[in-house]
């Protein structure tokens, strides 16, 4: 067994054994989860507005009020990945 001197044998470099909190994965997933239910059922509401008989100004309207909406309802989690990318990044420096 030898001793680990904290070079990389590939590299020759100083590697640095940091980490990001160990909460940051999970949290990340969930968020990313909770995203992709967010498009699915934007995507299946515009699939149903698009299918349906209407005025063309109409239904543009509805399709620019959802994407409103949609925009709205993923930006709190977009910007809380954001936040976790950062402590993620700056655990590197």
């Amino acid at each position: 067994m030898t001793a680990d001197d904290g070079l990389s044998r590939v590299s020759g470099e100083r590697r640095d054994h940091r980490a990001y909190d160990p909460d940051i994965l999970p949290r990340l997933q969930s968020l990313l989860a909770i995203l992709a239910d967010i498009d699915v059922a934007h995507r299946s509401n515009l699939l149903v507005i698009e299918s349906r008989p209407m005025d063309e100004a109409r239904k543009g309207q509805l399709v620019a009020d959802l994407r409103q909406n949609h925009c709205r309802r993923r930006a709190p989690y977009v910007r809380e990945i954001e936040v976790l990318e950062a402590r993620m990044e700056a655990a590197f420096r």
